[in-house]
């Protein structure tokens, strides 16, 4: 199980509205994730992420997955 205490999210100005929902997609991504073993990691950042207006919530709460999957993967080292 992936376990987020907080989620920060710096979205481009335009954004804010979509926050809660982003974050909510965030969740449901982790939540279908398996792993192998658990492992605690105090910060998970990622790198800033180009994103265009038209770009979908789902999208946007994909890439932010994938890279705090990348980053749980790495903390199994």
């Amino acid at each position: 199980m992936i376990q987020i205490e907080r989620i920060r999210l710096h979205l481009p100005a335009g954004f804010e509205h979509r926050a809660a929902t982003i974050v909510r997609r965030v969740g449901e991504v982790l939540a279908r994730q398996s792993v192998p073993q658990d492992v605690s990691i105090d910060i998970v950042s990622i790198a800033p992420q180009r994103i265009h207006p038209i770009t979908s919530d789902d999208e946007i709460a994909q890439m932010i997955a994938n890279q705090i999957i990348a980053g749980y993967a790495g903390g199994l080292r």
